[in-house]
């Protein structure tokens, strides 16, 4: 829903668009009694019923009640034509993420600003209010450099909206969700540590954690793999920043930090090299020899022998000894050291050639298809043995892409029918057998142009005389495969999709992907065999970049996609 200039909304009137943002639209509108400029937030999102309304209420009124100098102040909140609108603080000095793309933050402004952040998330935690979507966008940028973190819980209002994906994931940004935002656990502060342990890494190192992957590989790397320690993408980082930045990024809330400045503090500590105690100075004296200078001489010069420093971060001890060294004496080596390293060799020998021997022994998973040369529109018989029983996947044909989706049985076995489209060019084509957003192996599949097949000739009968055979006869043409196309497509409106030969009578769900981030559409009740839909665009899709359709016949079957094309403003 756009708001046209010079809309009222309570004591503000609106001036301008200012762009959109994954909640929805956003505006520039002025209170002319107080002087002051707010930013004018159209939830979108929110679905328009008594429920979310009343939802919408409670939570915003939370929200308005925080005053921190790191948290975005929130002026008024109400509804227009029924969708939601917060107005908030305007800052006109870009976000985080803006001042992250120009390049590695040095050590000293990126712990100011995660000291801010911090701040103003452990400000809201003690309000019991969580913000679950702390990401560089949403830290804004005051003139003096302050940040300001916008957006306060308006992740949880969107929970239960239009706006869950395609995974079923409650709303966040995936590169830096918490696990258990992805698992859909409780939710708590320790969310938004993990969320800002990301940030560092990211100021740190100039990367995210699990940098290079889709939007599902992301995701359950966040519930199942460790990151790299920042110390390998950033050689200037030391371990003692990894061992803190590990445990803000822990899997289980419980071994993440107690709180958001807690995290902060040991960072600031780790990259000043403070965390260790010095090392304790030593002078070593040498044995007593024979000599026929006095005692008290000995003392003296003993006195007098200058101090000796050690460095902070020193690895060897520095020993003096005095008054002169003793005769060197030749120390016989002891063979028991070489034992140790000859039984710890053989001990780690024989453990790598025991996890090798198991490696081989496990069986390994298989794909075949049943006929691998095909036509298109023939069906083709995919079967796979030892993946995980009752495993849930799908089968992925290449390319464009097809999925189909498949159970795996008890005993790990897959037995799934593809009919391969229409629309597949002649040539090799790829099959993957992918579960948990990986594709594990693959086969390949030959398609052939189509060709009639004909019945025999005429043949003569045992008593010579001939009898014709039936006439020939092509092979039946079998039905359509689903196509999706994409007509057009507006970031602020609404985009038309054509889809041809979906099951008439059942919905399809469609779903707008751009830059691999999957966007809910809703569903749209198929009617005919060449259907078109114009369905309101959803909230996050940026204009002038390419965007395409997924749209999944009868809601959770085979899913088809268009190709991409311009998004319009």
């Amino acid at each position: 829903m756009s708001i046209a200039p010079g809309t009222k909304l309570g004591q503000y009137e609106v001036q301008d668009f200012i762009g959109q943002g994954a909640m929805g639209l956003v505006y520039r509108a002025y209170h002319a009694q107080l002087e002051r400029t707010g930013a004018v937030k159209v939830l979108q999102g929110i679905a328009p019923n008594a429920d979310a309304t009343a939802r919408f209420r409670h939570e915003a009124q939370a929200i308005a009640q925080m005053r921190h100098p790191n948290i975005l102040n929130v002026y008024d909140f109400g509804e227009h034509e029924g969708t939601p609108y917060m107005i908030v603080e305007y800052v006109p000095g870009g976000s985080l993420a803006d001042r992250l793309s120009q390049g590695l933050l040095d050590q000293a402004t990126a712990i100011k600003y995660l000291r801010g952040i911090a701040s103003g998330l452990d400000h809201a935690h003690q309000l019991g209010i969580v913000h679950r979507d702390v990401k560089p966008a949403n830290v804004l940028l005051e003139k003096d450099d302050t940040p300001v973190l916008a957006d306060f819980g308006l992740a949880k209002l969107l929970q239960g909206s239009s706006l869950k994906s395609m995974t079923g994931v409650t709303t966040g940004t995936p590169a830096y969700i918490s696990p258990e935002q992805v698992t859909g656990t409780q939710v708590g502060p320790a969310a938004d540590r993990y969320s800002l342990a990301t940030i560092a890494y990211e100021m740190l190192t100039g990367v995210i954690p699990f940098d290079g992957e889709g939007l599902m590989e992301i995701l359950y790397s966040q519930v199942h793999r460790e990151p790299p320690p920042p110390s390998t993408r950033n050689e200037a980082l030391n371990p003692r920043v990894d061992a803190v930045v590990m445990r803000g990024l822990a899997k289980n809330p419980a071994d993440r930090w107690d709180s958001c400045s807690a995290f902060v503090e040991a960072l600031a500590a780790a990259l000043a090299r403070r965390s260790a105690p010095p090392l304790t100075k030593t002078v070593i004296v040498a044995p007593g020899i024979a000599s026929t200078v006095p005692l008290a001489a000995q003392a003296e010069a003993m006195e007098m022998a200058p101090a000796v420093g050690v460095d902070e971060d020193a690895s060897t001890e520095i020993s003096v000894a005095y008054p002169s060294p003793p005769s060197p004496v030749v120390k016989q080596t002891s063979r028991k050291g070489l034992v140790a390293v000859l039984v710890a060799g053989a001990l780690i020998l024989l453990v790598v050639v025991g996890v090798v021997g198991y490696l081989a022994t496990q069986p390994t998973l298989a794909i075949s298809l049943s006929p691998s040369t095909v036509t298109a529109g023939d069906t083709v018989l995919v079967t796979a043995t030892h993946a995980p029983a009752n495993q849930n996947g799908e089968i992925r044909l290449h390319s464009p892409v097809y999925i189909f989706p498949f159970r795996a049985d008890s005993s790990g076995n897959v037995n799934a029918q593809i009919t391969i489209p229409q629309t597949s060019g002649v040539g090799d084509h790829i099959v993957d057998i992918c579960w948990v957003s990986r594709c594990h192996t693959s086969a390949t599949l030959h398609v052939l142009e189509p060709t009639a097949l004909l019945s025999p000739s005429p043949a003569t009968s045992p008593l010579g005389t001939s009898s014709p055979s039936p006439s020939p006869t092509a092979r039946t043409t079998p039905s359509p495969n689903p196509v999706v196309a994409l007509l057009s497509i507006s970031a602020t409106g609404s985009f038309t999709v054509r889809l041809q030969n979906f099951t008439i009578g059942t919905p399809a769900k469609l779903v707008v992907f751009q830059k691999e981030t999957p966007h809910f559409a809703g569903n749209a009740s198929v009617t005919s065999a060449d259907f078109r839909a114009t369905v309101r665009t959803p909230p996050g899709i940026t204009s002038l970049l390419a965007a395409y359709v997924v749209a999944c016949n009868n809601v959770n079957g085979p899913c088809y996609s268009s190709q991409p094309v311009s998004v319009q403003p």
